[in-house]
């Protein structure tokens, strides 16, 4: 095998490595029915949030989310979030979420490989979806194309028959121009008796 010089990313601990794999499951499955942008802002924050635990177990500030934080929030506001972050090991306190020192980095690992998983999943969906959207495009366009491009041989042919002796404009329906009631035929002219 040749060294690329890319390393591979190591495959993400299973949700098993969590201390409660149930609740982050409900956590995860709850997220995935968030809309997009919510999701999105979700997404950002807590994978700075379990990262950062991950990268720097040892440090206790990264350990405790404040409620009282706007940002922390408005993350906790989603649906789902509450449910994973007691999941990959948080306690609710009345003023935060705190992960208990005695946890490792395991747990936030896991539950932000599934979070990671969960938004590549999204991405992919809505590219295939955005191709299918442009498959149907062009289908239709093809179509309306080929009508455009039928009308326009229609045009043409209508032109070369005007230009034949004998050609005669027509209503439809009608079968000639004597046959054609007009009013003074009738004596509707307008100036009748008065």
């Amino acid at each position: 095998m040749q060294n690329t010089g890319l390393r591979t990313p190591p495959p993400p601990p299973p949700l098993l490595t969590l201390p409660r794999p149930a609740t982050a499951q409900v956590g995860l499955e709850m997220l995935s029915e968030v809309r997009i942008g919510p999701f999105g802002e979700a997404h950002a924050l807590l994978s700075k949030v379990l990262g950062n635990i991950v990268a720097h177990p040892d440090e206790a500030k990264y350990r405790t989310l404040k409620k009282s934080n706007a940002k922390i929030g408005a993350l906790l506001a989603v649906s789902g979030v509450k449910a994973l972050l007691i999941g990959v090991g948080f306690t609710e306190e009345s003023e935060a979420f705190v992960l208990p020192a005695e946890l490792g980095p395991a747990g936030c690992a896991a539950g932000l490989a599934g979070l990671n998983a969960q938004a590549d999943e999204r991405q992919s969906a809505e590219s295939s979806a955005k191709l299918q959207a442009a498959s149907e495009l062009q289908k239709k366009q093809a179509v309306e194309a080929e009508k455009r491009k039928l009308e326009k041989l229609q045009i043409q042919d209508d032109a070369e028959a005007r230009k034949q002796p004998g050609w005669r404009a027509k209503a439809a329906g009608v079968k000639g121009g004597r046959d054609i009631v007009t009013p003074s035929d009738i004596g509707a002219c307008g100036n009748a008796g008065g």
